[in-house]
Parts: C-alpha cells; structure tokens; sequence
C-alpha cells in the first residue's frame, strides 16, 4: 500500500519520463498537492511509510487552512483547490472585468481559468504568477534535500501548461542555491493525459516483482 503520489513516481519511472533517473520529485497538482521523491533509486517512505507530505508544509503561519487543517499548508495555495481559491481571493480585492466572476467556487474548473488566461483575463493570469511563484520557491527548497535531477508536475493544474509551467521554472530558477542552479529540469509528467492510477498501481506491482 501507499499513497497515489508515491505510486505516481513508480509510474514516471515504468511508463513516464524518469526511465533513467535515480533522484526526482513527483508533485500531484489535484484538489490537493502530493508528492513522491526518489532519491538514490529508491522511493523515499520514511520510519512509518507516511514520508513526502510536502503539501502539508506551512508556507505562512496566519495564512489560509489546508486539508489537515495546517495553517498556511502549500496544497491551500498550489492545487486546483489553491488556485481557485487565489481566484476568489482576487476577484473580491478587484473591481477589475473577469469573465471568472460568472462563476461560482463549485462550478469554476481548472479549464475554464486556464481559457481565460488565454483570452488574457487579468485575474486568471494573476492567479497563475502567483501560484506559480510560490511552488517554485518551495520546490527551491525541496531541492536542498535530495538534489533531483528533475521534478515533475502531474494533475490538473499541471494541465494548465505554460501558465503554470513559466512562472514556477522563473521562481525556482530564481531561488535555487548558486551551486544547484541550472541543474533541475522542471518537466511535465509522461503520464500527464494517462490514468495515472492504473499506471502507479501496475509500477508499483512492478516494483515488487522486480524486489
């Protein structure tokens, strides 16, 4: 047994783009942000299997409840849940036109604020650089851990493309310790349009079998 974002990065490695990689970080972008890091070609689990939760990480002391209840946790900022909630957040500080305000929370999708970036909706592209900016400064720390070659983003956020994917490379590239800059690629996970599931579960089989 383990969590879907661990069994994601057995996946990247089966079936997705870290076939050769011994040392990357996977970060799930759903409702919520996980993550499974490999260090040494191994997946790290740590003393009670309950290692890499990276999401639940308090990024602000005052700042918004995540899904443990954590003040502050980075997946209340960067997920799909986090981005609609910076949405909102925007949207109630501005008196600025968005087609976004045609919304509300429930029936506002990932989609439909990635379409009104593309449209060049303030607010929808406000929201990315923002988002963008603070998991690019927290993968900037993830990286003085265990140095990974790559990190991959993998989820419905991550389906937003270039509008998450250019601010966060900017911001971790930015924040990066001098002697790990230009050395970790920010890519899309080979499993981005798979069934990530049945892919990480299928690994993970594999993984046993091959132990």
């Amino acid at each position: 047994m383990t969590n879907d974002a661990n069994a994601a990065a057995f996946g990247e490695v089966v079936y997705g783009n870290a076939k050769k990689m011994r040392d990357f970080i996977v970060i799930t972008l759903g409702t919520g942000l996980g993550s499974g890091i490999f260090a040494n070609g191994e997946l790290i689990y740590g003393h009670d299997a309950m290692a890499g939760e990276l999401g639940h990480i308090s990024i602000d002391k005052e700042g918004r409840l995540d899904g443990l209840g954590i003040k502050g946790g980075l997946e209340a900022y960067v997920s799909s849940t986090g981005l609609k909630r910076t949405i909102f957040e925007l949207l109630s500080d501005s008196i600025s036109d968005s087609e976004l305000r045609n919304y509300s929370f429930n029936n506002l999708h990932g989609e439909y604020i990635t379409k009104a970036a593309e449209n060049g909706d303030e607010i929808a592209r406000a929201a990315f650089e923002m988002t963008g900016k603070i998991l690019g400064e927290q993968l900037a720390n993830f990286v003085a851990f265990s140095q990974p070659e790559a990190i991959f983003l993998l989820g419905g956020l991550a389906k937003s493309g270039k509008w998450i994917f250019e601010p966060t490379q900017k911001h971790l590239e930015d924040n990066l310790l001098p002697h790990y800059k230009g050395k970790v690629k920010l890519l899309p996970s080979g499993m981005l349009d798979k069934n990530v599931a049945i892919l990480g579960a299928a690994a993970l089989v594999w993984n046993q079998h091959n132990h």
